[in-house]
C-alpha cells in the first residue's frame, strides 16, 4: 500500500499555495476585449438553443414548485397572524 504522505503534501501546498492575496488582475487591451467579446457571443449563441429548450421543458415544473412555495409560505403567515389574535371565548 502506498503510503499517503506525497498526496497529503500536495495538497497541503495546493491549498496555502492558493492563500488570500490579491487575484492577478490582468488589464486586457482594447483589442483582446474585443476578440474576448466575440469567442464569448459565439459560445453564448450556440448555447441559446440548448438553454432555451431546457427552459421550455423544465418550465411548467418550475411554476409549480414556485407556486407551491409561495402557498405555503401564505399559509403559513396566515397561522401565524391567526394564533396572534386572542380567543374569544364564548359563553
Amino acid at each position: 500500500m502506498k503510503s499517503p504522505r506525497p498526496l497529503l503534501l500536495s495538497l497541503f501546498l495546493l491549498v496555502f499555495a492558493c492563500g488570500d492575496e490579491d487575484p492577478l488582475r490582468i488589464q486586457l487591451t482594447p483589442e483582446q476585449r474585443d476578440a474576448y467579446h466575440a469567442i464569448a457571443l459565439a459560445r453564448i449563441d450556440s448555447l441559446r438553443p440548448i438553454l432555451d429548450s431546457l427552459c421550455s421543458a423544465t418550465f411548467e415544473d418550475r411554476v409549480a414548485i414556485a407556486t407551491d412555495s409561495i402557498v405555503q409560505r401564505r399559509l403559513e403567515e396566515e397561522a401565524r397572524l391567526r394564533s396572534r389574535i386572542p380567543q374569544i371565548s364564548r359563553q
